[in-house]
């Protein structure tokens, strides 16, 4: 049964109130058993008293007399305990393990004060002890950490608390278990140091004090006779605390034996560090090499792909160009084609006209005019067939890897002139058309001159063939000390501007046709340039659409090498 020591009207009958009546507070509130059992109303000054059991008290010392002198101090003790055995009813915080560096200690040691290092972890796992000593967890833990005049808070809800770093000094660490909002276990309190050497008991440290289990929450007020009676029997309890906390440091003090065993262990806790240092140490080495082959394989493997990239943009480059060569090669195949069935046509035009001929012959006299007459036809008929055929051969000849053949030699140029002015005199008297020419009696250049000849032979005729009736064509040359200068001059039909573009492309055409239909296979001027390229000489043409053309072929008096130069042919329009 709950003890009062108020002498109340619920406990009246044990006569066992400690406190006056007059000293009980005019404000009774009900009181309820720990049972729950409504026993009546108390006075505020018995609300404590009433929550300790029995058996925690000595019979009544004084109603009127003191009974029992023996258990002063054992009162003063229960006075003195009230409002902390009041607090949380009966929950205690409590420590399950102290951890140093992963290792767990000892509870003896660690209640009789450890030393750690400022560079080691210390963890501290918390619980809450119950009255019937069962160990439960709490929802929350306030702990304060002290470090001379600096005070650490933190409020957590995890058991574990850790602390790493810390200076060098004494420190006190309170923990505080909350179960519920408005519900608290009594706080606990430990003390350990930190200095720059593990050191577990060391006697020769000042020890610490046990750690402390009792509550620090505030007393109801008591009357002023109640507090002398504390504070006489403060002192006796201060005299049993001393002397069993004297007696719990005896039995917590380390023996010499187990001193000896726990530096045996420290000595070789350090031996097992420094090795796994080392072999960390090791590692760490290993791992830089192995970081250092990756760089290495990892700059080779960039500068791999680097390399393959420039190949496969290199390779794509060069099947670009395949692929462009392929379309031009297929389209000059088709250009070709072209040009040999056009020239077939211009030929098998010439053979009828011969056969033709040839039939009229059979039906006339030698000496009549007309046949002398059909004669000459058919020889001009057969010198176009011839053109063409040679036009044809030498097509085919430039198509070739090497083109044509050369056979250089020292000859005057105004003796082929003049052979080609009298091959296409018959021509231009059909149209009307006067030669003039201007040539000097002697222009020497090494050549080979059925090439050269050739060349004249085309721009000449086109000059017949692109001039108008009753025309001028102009032959001019002027010699010189290291090149000769040729000019062929018409005033005939003229080129445009989109024909000048074109103009020494292969199977060319333009725009105009030759003013008396004559047959244009459209490769002359292509031969033409590809013919003096080879002697190192130049062709250019200027031409005025409606006026005329006018060719200029310069020509190297000697010929170091023969080669190919394809900014040799220049067009040049002047179309208003």
């Amino acid at each position: 049964m709950p003890l009062s020591l108020c002498g109340c009207s619920v406990c009246a009958e044990q006569s066992c109130c400690l406190v006056p009546n007059s000293w009980h507070s005019n404000n009774p509130r009900p009181y309820t058993s720990r049972a729950g059992i409504a026993l009546g109303t108390v006075p505020t000054c018995c609300t404590v008293a009433h929550a300790v059991p029995s058996t925690a008290l000595p019979s009544p010392l004084f109603g009127g007399r003191m009974k029992h002198a023996a258990c002063i101090p054992a009162l003063a003790l229960t006075v003195a305990m009230l409002p902390m055995l009041a607090h949380a009813q009966g929950y205690t915080t409590i420590i399950r393990t102290a951890i140093v560096n992963g290792r767990t200690v000892p509870d003896r040691a660690w209640k009789a004060g450890i030393e750690i290092r400022p560079e080691d972890y210390i963890q501290w796992i918390a619980a809450v002890r119950t009255t019937a000593g069962d160990t439960i967890e709490a929802a929350s833990y306030l702990t304060e950490l002290r470090h001379g005049d600096v005070t650490q808070q933190r409020l957590q809800t995890a058991p574990t608390i850790e602390y790493k770093g810390l200076p060098e000094g004494d420190y006190t660490l309170r923990i505080h278990a909350q179960l519920a909002p408005g519900s608290t276990a009594a706080p606990i309190l430990v003390r350990f140091r930190v200095s720059r050497t593990l050191a577990i008991g060391d006697e020769q440290s000042p020890p610490p004090t046990a750690p402390d289990t009792t509550a620090s929450t505030e007393a109801p007020a008591f009357p002023i006779r109640l507090w002398i009676a504390v504070a006489l029997a403060s002192s006796v309890i201060s005299l049993i605390l001393a002397t069993l906390l004297l007696q719990h440091r005896r039995r917590s003090r380390l023996t010499a034996q187990d001193f000896d065993r726990l530096h045996t262990e420290l000595d070789r806790a350090k031996s097992q560090i420094t090795e796994l240092e080392q072999h960390n140490h090791q590692l760490h080495q290993e791992l830089d090499q192995v970081h250092q082959r990756l760089t290495a394989y990892q700059q080779h493997a960039e500068q791999n792909n680097k390399h393959l990239a420039e190949q496969n943009r290199q390779l794509r480059q060069q099947v670009e160009r395949l692929r462009a060569a392929k379309e031009r090669l297929e389209q000059l195949q088709k250009e070709k084609d072209e040009l040999l069935s056009r020239l077939v046509h211009d030929i098998k035009n010439p053979l009828l006209v011969i056969e033709e001929l040839v039939q009229l012959l059979r039906h006339y006299d030698n000496n009549s005019t007309q046949m002398q007459q059909l004669l000459n036809d058919l020889a001009e008929t057969t010198s176009r067939v011839l053109a063409l055929s040679q036009q044809v051969s030498r097509l085919l000849a430039l198509e070739g890897s090497d083109g044509l053949a050369f056979d250089v030699e020292a000859v005057n140029l105004t003796e082929i002139l003049r052979s080609v002015i009298r091959r296409n005199a018959y021509l231009a008297r059909r149209k009307s058309i006067e030669i003039l020419e201007e040539l000097p009696d002697s222009m020497v250049a090494e050549c080979d001159p059925q090439r050269i000849e050739e060349a004249f032979e085309n721009v000449v005729s086109n000059a017949i063939k692109y001039s108008h009736a009753n025309s001028i064509v102009f032959v001019r040359a002027k010699a010189g000390v290291t090149t000769h200068t040729i000019e062929i001059e018409d005033h005939g039909v003229g080129m445009s501007l989109e024909d000048m573009q074109r103009l020494f492309e292969r199977g060319m055409q333009g725009s105009a046709s030759p003013t008396s239909q004559e047959p244009s296979s459209g490769i002359g001027l292509w031969i033409v340039r590809r013919i003096i390229d080879r002697h190192n000489g130049t062709i250019s043409v200027r031409s005025t659409q409606g006026e005329g053309t006018l060719v200029t072929i310069t020509l190297p008096t000697t010929q170091s090498q023969m080669q190919f130069s394809s900014d040799s042919a220049t067009p040049i329009s002047e179309n208003q």
